[in-house]
């Protein structure tokens, strides 16, 4: 870091703080390369599938992504398999640093895939169609029955998981194949938007909001007018097959042909749609998987530069690659996306009095830069510290800045912090860190100076 210390020609002295004439001004070194931070970059996915890739393989990981059928969390009624979601938090968890999570619930998979909502659901007379061969069900989404049950489970889960410090958020699901808001893998049924109104659909995104009123909501870009209502009511927005240049056709590809008509019609519809990224996120999942781009699509590197380009225009958070190893010709532009996904905070300089009288306030004053394309979604502490030569706290206090509004660019925050009567004379370092609800050090900073504990080492003062 660069420290400079200059002499400052005051003409008085206030009371109760600094003693010394003289400032520091501090500039941390600042870091290349990617960071990993939770609820932002590449996602594990349902925890690779028990396959471990080495960071060489694939990149390291900030979301842990996995999605449930409602068979599967309630193959009883009224008894919920909370430990399927629970697993993954402990998955998150243990991951070093620790992943944030993201959640999508369902209620069907395709016509081979065998009914995904519970037996017993169906024996209560749900109304639906069964495939020719009756191995799957697909409920009537405007049943009220369906639409009944469907709330009371998203309301048992979000009872114990809304506001959670590490759910990065729910994707609205429920709605057709994998929860995706379409049917198009059920040929013999009519499409989604053909069968049901949007009206009859805003049921289901009301549900998720009402279940989980605390949490980041995101909502699949095919949700039509209900894509637009729930970015009115806060949602962020995905898009599921990112990367998509000739995987469904030669002359038709939803990077060209999809997704930027979607988008441009939201934003119609609503013209605050192009900024929901500031309070929600923007999350992408890509087409099938990275090694068949190489080996099926031929995807060139400017082909794959482009998709990772067009993710970064749309202020994504997060890209999941589906826990795939990453073909070596293409790591370097991923490698290079994720100097740019999410956040990427940095102190860019602090300035404070070289020398703070002992029962005074330590002026911190300070300015950071978000180097990302997004702000972060949930909630952590910006928090100073001052420690002695043995690494004891002898002052430790949190600001009231939100970072969640500290959007890409310069931020300003100034905070003051006491130094105690009985603090020793002599030296002492100054330390910052960006804290959970558990007063634990969360966030990586584009900075150097991290301590094995998380937080950075700043500068020093004297304590007179």
């Amino acid at each position: 870091m660069n420290i400079k210390t200059f002499v400052a020609l005051m003409c008085m002295v206030v009371p109760g703080t600094a003693l010394a004439e003289s400032m520091t001004v501090v500039t941390p070194k600042a870091l290349a390369g990617p960071l990993t931070n939770p609820g932002m970059g590449i996602a594990s996915f349902h925890q690779g599938y028990g396959e471990q890739l080495t960071v060489a393989q694939y990149p390291d990981t900030g979301i842990e992504y996995e999605r449930f059928y409602w068979s599967e969390l309630e193959p009883v009624e009224g008894q919920y398999n909370y430990a399927l979601v629970d697993d993954a938090f402990k998955f998150a968890a243990m991951h070093q640093p620790a992943m944030n999570v993201g959640l999508r619930f369902m209620a069907l998979d395709g016509p081979e895939s065998g009914s995904k909502i519970p037996d017993w659901l169906i024996k209560k007379g749900v109304k639906g169609v069964w495939t020719s061969d009756r191995k799957t069900f697909a409920p009537d989404l405007d049943d009220p029955i369906f639409f009944q049950y469907s709330q009371r489970l998203l309301n048992a889960f979000g009872k114990r998981y809304d506001g959670n410090e590490n759910l990065a958020y729910v994707d609205i699901g429920m709605v057709g194949s994998w929860g995706e808001w379409h049917n198009s893998n059920f040929p013999s049924m009519k499409p989604l938007e053909k069968r049901y109104t949007p009206a009859q659909l805003e049921k289901y995104v009301r549900m998720h909001f009402a279940a989980f009123p605390k949490t980041p909501k995101i909502m699949l870009i095919a949700g039509g007018d209900n894509l637009v209502s729930a970015v009115k009511q806060g949602a962020g927005w995905r898009a599921d097959c990112l990367g998509d240049w000739r995987n469904f056709s030669a002359t038709w590809n939803l990077m060209e042909d999809d997704y930027p008509q979607r988008l441009d019609a939201a934003q119609s519809a609503y013209s605050g749609f192009n900024d929901a990224w500031k309070r929600a996120p923007v999350s992408f999942e890509i087409c099938g998987y990275m090694p068949e781009w190489k080996t099926e699509q031929h995807y060139s590197l400017a082909e794959v530069q482009r998709t990772f380009d067009w993710a970064i225009e749309q202020h994504a958070s997060t890209i999941n690659l589906k826990s795939r190893e990453v073909p070596k010709e293409y790591r370097g532009i991923v490698d290079q996306a994720l100097t740019k996904l999410g956040y990427r905070f940095r102190l860019a300089s602090l300035s404070h009095p070289a020398v703070v009288g002992k029962g005074a306030s330590l002026a911190l004053t300070s300015q950071w830069a978000n180097d990302g394309i997004a702000p972060v979604y949930l909630k952590y502490d910006l928090t100073w510290r001052v420690v002695n030569g043995s690494d004891k706290v002898i002052a430790q206090g949190k600001t009231n800045d939100d970072i969640r509004t500290w959007l890409p660019g310069v931020q300003s925050a100034n905070y003051r912090l006491l130094i105690p009567a009985t603090a020793d004379k002599g030296q002492y370092y100054i330390e910052v860190a960006m804290l959970d609800g558990h007063g634990k050090p969360r966030i990586n900073l584009a900075n150097e100076g991290k301590r094995n504990d998380g937080w950075y080492r700043v500068s020093k003062l004297n304590v007179e």
